[in-house]
Parts: C-alpha cells; structure tokens; sequence
C-alpha cells in the first residue's frame, strides 16, 4: 500500500491509557491507515515530526462561525486551522429564519467540519448590543416559532445538535415576558427530544436553580464566569448540586469568551477537584487572534495545562468528549486507523505566557502548546518550514 502521506518519529497522545508511544501515522485520502503493509518507501510526503506531539485534530466546540450572516462570526478555516482545530460546534449564530443559508454558504464549503446548535430566537445572533448599534435578541417565549424551529431540527438533525439560549439577565428579563425564558426553552428541548445548550454568564436564576433541569450531555456552557450567580456558593464551595450533575452526565464547557472566565472561581473549582468536561474558546471576531483572554484554542488549552491539569485531560476536553457529542465519534477526535486524516502537529515549548481573565486578572505561566502542522481530510493546509 503507496501512503499519501506519513508522518514519522512523532509522539502520539495515547489517551485510552494515558500514555505516550512512539508511533508512526499513515494517511491514504482522506483516511488514517494502519501502515503495517505500507510501503514507506514510496509515500508521496513524509513529516519528520521528531520532538513534537501528533495530536487528533482540535475540536473547538464554543465558537461564531456564521461568518457573512452575523456581526461577531469568523472565517472557520481562516482561524482554525492554522491553530490545529480541525472540527467546529457553532453555539447558536443563526436561528431557523437563517439556518439553511448558514448550512450553504458556511458549513458546506468549509474545510473545517461544522455541527451546531440552534438558536431558540429566531434569527439567533445576527447582531449584538443593543440601542442604535444592534439588536438584541428577543428570548421573549411567546415570539418563539416552535413549529418553525421543530421543522428546522427534523430538516436538519444530520447537524444540529440541540437548541441554545442565552440566558444573561440583560437579555432574559423583559417586562412583558409571558414566561421564563430557560424553563420555556427547557420544556420544548424535552418536548423535542433534543439536547440543550445555555449560556450562563449573569443568568436569572442561580446556578444551584439552573442545574436541576440539565440532563446527561446538556451542555452548562462558561462554567467558569464570574458574573452574577457562578457555580460556586456564598463559602467558595462548588455547588453540591453542580458536582451531582457533572457526576450524571451533564457537560460542563469553559467556553472561554472575553467575558466569560475568572480565575478565582476557575482556580477554586480546580482545587476541589471540578475541571471541565470541555475547553473551548467562543471565538468571535473581537476575540479570535485579537485579545490575550482568547486568541486560539491552543492558547486556552495551554491556560488550563498551566492550571494543572494534566496534559491528558486537556486533550480529551477537545478531542474524544465534544467527538462524542457531535455523535462523530471514530471518525474524528481520534488517531485510530479509518478515521478522518485531522491531524495537529504540536510542541510543547518552555517559555514565559501571560493569561488574563475578564476582570483583568493576570497570571504569568511558563508552558505553551504551539502549532507546528496541520492536516485536515488528509490534506496538509499549515506546514511550518522547521519545527
């Protein structure tokens, strides 16, 4: 068997046992191969990935990819790949008015692999800010389309993977709310048997209220702010309640953002033991590349590596658990023969790296996960000359 390409010398993540092993990859198409009968000899491109890491392609399951159909949204393959995410979940940009156009002009030719969720508003988050700059999303539940957004679940349901909302005091309270946005959008996720997607971030209820209606893979998302009601009680103590659910199944994603992470409540739930099930980044155009509370996926993995998690578990909060729940487990998230070839080619480099939080907290670290090559459907889109 001729290889397409073969990456050689590298250290590959073994995370079924949490180990390191010295292990050469194959790629013929789109495909990683077992490269037993390969003849090496005549691959087409060989990698010497001699002193890094070959990682499963980056998944980054909190990011605004609607990018022409909302304000804040990125070019997928423009950010993420030069960063070795391969793999994207899109937290609700658009709604059913502008879903399908988001599958045509977005999902479909980009390079990156998309799943989403949908937005129970019904034009999801074509702008923020509201006044004259924007408007803000009206999670009024009486202007929800269910009958509209249960048609789009059903067209759709090869890609969207539940229904999101955001449930921040500024846009979840309104005089003339017929009712509580979340309870609402809770009763029609289970009503439609789907998966739900919050966001926290100074919500209406506690986070102890909050935590009662998420079920196994509902996903808690920017589990670490610090704005009005957090995961931690009045004595610093992550909820017992929070600890229970995580312990049940529900999914806990940092979901980093410019607004959404605090060291004191990330720092004190760590200590307890509470890490989360998912690292992401909530890309958006303000933060993607621009601020140092966001920049890449790799730059909040390195943050949580530098928190003392362990190398392991970093890996797994954005390859093998969002793998899962984007029902695409084996296929990506995974360096296992007849997967998709999406590949990061990675060192660990010592070096001084500054992390701050959105009060403007500042942490000096010393570790940094940096991008050496990227390899997306077997294709090699970011190569570095020397690594």
């Amino acid at each position: 068997m001729k290889l397409d390409v073969l990456i050689k010398n590298g250290l590959v993540v073994d995370l079924d046992n949490n180990n390191y092993v010295n292990r050469n990859i194959g790629i013929v198409g789109n495909r990683i191969v077992d490269i037993e009968d390969a003849d090496a000899a005549h691959t087409e491109t060989v990698i010497d990935a001699a002193g890094c890491m070959v990682l499963p392609g980056l998944i980054d399951f909190h990011a605004h990819v609607y990018q022409g159909g909302t304000a804040i949204s990125v070019n997928p393959d423009v950010i993420c790949l030069p960063n070795g995410v391969t793999s994207v979940v899109d937290a609700g940009s658009s709604g059913w008015v502008n879903y399908a156009n988001f599958r045509q002009t977005v999902i479909n030719p980009s390079m990156v692999k998309i799943k989403s969720y949908l937005n129970v508003v019904n034009v999801g988050l074509a702008t923020l800010g509201g006044g004259p700059t924007g408007y803000l999303e009206n999670t009024n539940p009486a202007n929800y389309n269910i009958e509209r957004i249960a048609q789009t679940l059903a067209e759709y349901k090869d890609n969207i993977l539940g229904l999101k909302l955001r449930y921040s005091q500024d846009i979840a309270r309104g005089k003339n709310y017929s009712a509580d946005p979340f309870l609402t959008t809770v009763d029609l996720v289970r009503k439609l048997e789907t998966t739900l997607c919050v966001h926290v971030t100074d919500s209406l209820l506690a986070a102890d209220e909050l935590i009662g209606h998420f079920r196994k893979d509902d996903i808690y998302a920017h589990c670490f702010h610090g704005t009005g009601n957090s995961i931690l009680d009045a004595h610093g103590e992550v909820y017992a309640s929070i600890k229970e659910a995580q312990t049940r199944g529900v999914i806990f994603d940092c979901s980093n953002g410019v607004a959404h992470f605090d060291f004191a409540v990330a720092s004190n739930a760590m200590e307890q033991g509470f890490y989360p099930d998912i690292i992401s980044t909530d890309l958006t155009q303000r933060n993607s590349l621009r601020t140092d509370k966001v920049f890449s996926l790799l730059f909040i993995m390195s943050k949580y590596l530098n928190m003392g998690m362990s190398f392991f578990d970093v890996l797994r909060a954005v390859t093998q658990t969002p793998a899962r729940l984007m029902k695409m487990s084996g296929d990506i998230g995974t360096l296992q023969p007849g997967a998709f070839a999406d590949i990061a080619i990675v060192k660990l480099r010592k070096q001084a790296i500054t992390f701050e939080d959105t009060r403007g907290i500042k942490v000096e670290a010393d570790r940094y996960i940096d991008n050496c090559a990227t390899i997306c459907k077997g294709q090699i889109v970011y190569r570095r000359h020397t690594f």
